[in-house]
């Protein structure tokens, strides 16, 4: 009887192993450190994904707890421009949580309790993923050539885990997604459209408090400020005479530290909420800050005078103590990047053990005039093509980095009506109202807002957040 139990134990778990192709086997994690007492119910999958013959993108692929082989599969990568999405995996809506002691704990508001979720570090250059060209050109990149390379990377998964490839596939980001997001959309349907390369079940994307167009990131954040009284009148009234008309670079960008240092050190990504300390593994939302501004202000300075003065512009932004991202070096008590670090979990986790891991790349060189340009003529492209994507634009209305208000300006001007779900309230399971819902007539558009959420929604309203994606995987939002 024995005999016959280990038998048919051995050709089921042989069964289950078939599904997989040797070199996803290859990939799967065994033994992560930390994760020793978790009963896990999902298997879990790390390593490279090759998208040209020396970019290689690090990816880290965990099963649905539902119904894997039938639940969507959805790829999320963070924002930056150059910021890992292991920030997802590891502090918002991934299943494990890094612990002081580096330990991990499980979390009960994961992503994958409803969905197959492929976590991406891209482009290039960031976290685990690296160039085996010494010569680095592959660390220059855009938006262009990012979506290029991760329309390359999900056609390598697919190559790899072939039996996901009939799946509805999601895309999913936040911030700087707001431009990965779409120009990866338009790639993929133009793609399939030209029928080249083998098709992808795209159904959609979804984007949390995404940069869309030049106004919704650092012009909404100071208006933001002024909505939360968090500075003064007078330079408010300045600001509003000399830069919302004239545009006169010089003054606007001094006005503009002017108001970071009033504002002082409250955390730009959810101004409700305390700072991090020294000991917080939030602390790796500082990292974000410095790249997102970085990046924005150099945005700022072309928007406005048509030239790009790095020296001017590191001398504005020591003003407001902003690190120049060559200098930036993340918390050493960050529980994340620590375990990260730890050449046990990088041989786990199958990747190349000579690649320090950070939560923003120090790396890559992304071309900072594309934060400037508008997304809108993307989504209109995506959406009066009738190419059927559900696509849901949610916004945690604690955020002034990329404020919730500047999503509201673009989104109503593209001119869709609303017939029935104007700005509703939406509640969840336990009653309490989550936020507001607006549906677009005559589109499979929808957008949220998370009351009470910082910049990263999953990390400061969890439960909320599932809740979100639940509804928006089901077509309940998009589809009503």
């Amino acid at each position: 009887m024995l005999s016959l139990f280990l038998t048919t134990f051995l050709l089921g778990a042989a069964v289950i192993s078939a599904d997989y192709t040797p070199e996803a086997l290859a990939d799967e994690v065994k033994n992560l450190p930390g994760a020793e007492n978790l009963q896990l119910n999902f298997r879990q999958f790390s390593g490279y994904l090759p998208v040209t013959a020396t970019k290689n993108l690090h990816y880290w692929f965990v099963e649905s707890q539902n119904a894997p082989a039938t639940d969507p599969i959805a790829f999320w990568t963070n924002g930056g421009p150059g910021c890992s999405g292991l920030l997802g995996f590891m502090t918002e809506q991934g299943p494990l949580r890094p612990n002081k002691d580096l330990t991990l704990s499980l979390n009960p508001h994961s992503w994958n309790t409803i969905a197959n979720m492929v976590f991406i570090e891209a482009p290039c250059g960031v976290g685990f993923s690296y160039s085996s060209d010494e010569s680095g050109a592959d660390y220059k990149t855009d938006d262009a050539q990012t979506a290029e390379d991760n329309f390359a990377l999900l056609q390598q998964f697919f190559t790899r885990f072939p039996q996901y490839r009939t799946n509805d596939l999601y895309i999913t980001s936040e911030s700087y997604g707001g431009h990965y997001m779409p120009t990866l959309a338009k790639q993929i349907v133009d793609r399939n459209a030209a029928g080249k390369d083998p098709l992808l079940n795209f159904k959609g994307f979804a984007v949390g408090n995404p940069a869309t167009t030049f106004y919704s990131a650092i012009p909404a954040g100071l208006d933001t400020y002024w909505g939360h009284q968090l500075i003064s009148k007078p330079l408010w009234d300045r600001y509003q005479e000399d830069c919302i008309n004239n545009k006169n670079f010089t003054v606007c960008e001094t006005l503009f530290l002017a108001m970071y240092a009033e504002v002082g050190n409250l955390n730009p990504y959810a101004l409700d909420y305390p700072v991090c300390l020294e000991d917080s593994p939030r602390k790796a939302g500082r990292a974000q800050r410095t790249w997102f501004l970085n990046h924005q202000l150099a945005a700022m300075h072309a928007e406005f005078s048509g030239v790009h003065d790095q020296g001017l512009q590191n001398i504005r932004k020591a003003i407001v103590g902003l690190e120049p991202v060559s200098d930036y070096e993340p918390c050493a008590g960050d529980y994340m990047t620590t375990y990260l670090n730890k050449a046990e979990v990088k041989a786990a986790l199958h990747v190349n053990s000579d690649v320090e891991w950070r939560d923003c790349s120090r790396t890559i060189r992304y071309n900072q005039l594309d934060g400037a340009k508008s997304m809108v003529p993307i989504y209109k492209y995506l959406i009066d093509k009738r190419f059927g994507l559900n696509i849901l634009v949610y916004s945690g209305d604690n955020d002034d980095v990329c404020a919730t208000i500047g999503t509201q300006s673009w989104i109503w001007d593209m001119g869709y009506h609303v017939e029935g779900r104007r700005w509703q309230q939406w509640l969840t399971t336990d009653g309490q109202t989550a936020g507001y819902l607006t549906k677009f007539r005559n589109t499979k558009l929808a957008f949220a807002t998370v009351h009470g959420a910082g910049h990263e929604v999953p990390a400061y309203k969890p439960q909320a957040a599932l809740e979100l994606f639940s509804h928006y995987i089901k077509g309940e939002w998009t589809n009503a």
